[in-house]
């Protein structure tokens, strides 16, 4: 593993020489990164609290090869140890890619889950644009829906939304290709092909019209299909959105997931409200798959205040009753390239409901971007 650090490393440092210096003569940044360190404390469910660290390099980089036609890379490396046996703080998008482009030790027979190291590559993709027609291939992640906290939309990458860290999972070999019919009329179509040989697809119609905008779209995945709809309305003061999906299984039994939500903003705050339906048993991720089907409310606030403070607390509440999750998350950014935060997550009450499985957590981190 630790060879394959020191490859990654070496690999991006080789595009990025040249990148960097393009990037002095034309004042245009090609290759950026982070790295971070995060240390704090997590409980699972019946557990005491226990130490854990999580330490993370990404890097990527976007050029042009000719007019129309760039590529995109990115990637990333982390060591992630605890005191217990803790899951991947990185998000998994569940579905194996037929080519492998990562390593890790997860899941491992001979690790317990306290010491993981995984090193990625999230996306390699070629993008080409010409006129009314827009083509992506390679190892890429489609933008699909619009919701803040949950995505039912988003068929390929169906995050936990509750994940702890914020970026999206790696991306699914495949293409995407969209084509503008109208000013404001375009279809797009998607592939992706995964370990064994099987293939999922998605056909999205997407009709923007002033401040609304609508997709119908239609799912071939694996062990089921979906039927969706994505409404958006923006307003001088306001967005709605409404997304859901009809997903029909292999056994011919229904689930629907939907997700409606207003997002607002006054004097620099931006305060957002949804309300979901989860008949699918995904919504906690990998802390389980069976999850009763649960209606959830997410409410938060973003922010900056004191100039270089930035925070943005959140709160998720099942309605069928039970604890419900506090997510307070502040940062200070006391250099331009330097970032301190904390950010915690925390049950609050001791009676039974749909969360009683996810863990608490609390955490500092520091990070330098590239």
């Amino acid at each position: 593993m630790a060879r394959s650090f020191l490859a990654f490393i070496a690999l991006f440092s080789i595009l990025g020489i040249p990148a960097a210096a393009r990037a002095e003569e034309e004042e245009n940044e090609t290759l950026s990164g982070r790295i971070s360190a995060e240390g704090g404390s997590f409980q699972s469910s019946g557990s005491g609290l226990a130490a854990y660290q999580y330490s993370r390099l990404s890097l990527e980089t976007h050029q042009d090869v000719i007019q129309g036609l760039s590529f995109g890379l990115e990637g990333e490396g982390s060591w992630q140890s605890s005191g217990i046996p803790m899951p991947p703080t990185q998000a998994d998008n569940g579905a194996e890619n037929l080519i492998k482009l990562e390593s890790n030790n997860y899941p491992s027979d001979e690790d317990d889950g306290t010491d993981l190291l995984s090193l990625q590559l999230e996306q390699a993709y070629l993008h080409f644009a010409s006129g009314p027609l827009d083509l992506t291939a390679g190892l890429f992640k489609p933008n699909w829906g619009s919701s803040y906290f949950y995505r039912p939309t988003d068929y390929f990458f169906p995050l936990a939304p509750l994940q702890w860290k914020g970026e999206e999972a790696n991306g699914s070999e495949g293409l995407d290709a969209s084509c503008f019919l109208f000013d404001d009329l375009s279809l797009e179509g998607a592939a992706r092909w995964l370990e064994g040989g099987s293939a999922e697809g998605v056909l999205k119609v997407v009709d923007k019209g002033i401040g609304i905008t609508v997709t119908p779209s239609l799912a071939w995945m694996t062990g089921r299909n979906g039927l969706g709809l994505e409404l958006v309305g923006t307003f001088p003061t306001f967005q709605t959105r409404f997304e859901a999906v009809d997903w029909l299984y292999a056994d011919n039994h229904i689930a629907v997931n939907w997700t409606l939500g207003l997002s607002t903003s006054n004097e620099g705050v931006k305060y957002t409200a949804e309300v979901l339906r989860d008949e699918t048993g995904e919504i906690l991720g990998g802390y389980t798959d069976q999850a009763p089907p649960a209606t959830y409310v997410f409410i938060s606030a973003e922010g900056k205040f004191f100039e270089k403070w930035k925070a943005s607390p959140a709160m998720v509440l099942p309605l069928e009753g039970g604890p419900f999750l506090f997510w307070p998350k502040v940062s200070w950014i006391f250099e331009p390239h330097w970032e301190l935060g904390f950010q915690a997550q925390m049950l609050l009450g001791n009676w039974k409901g749909p969360l009683d499985l996810y863990p608490g957590r609390a955490g500092f981190s520091l990070a330098y971007s590239l």
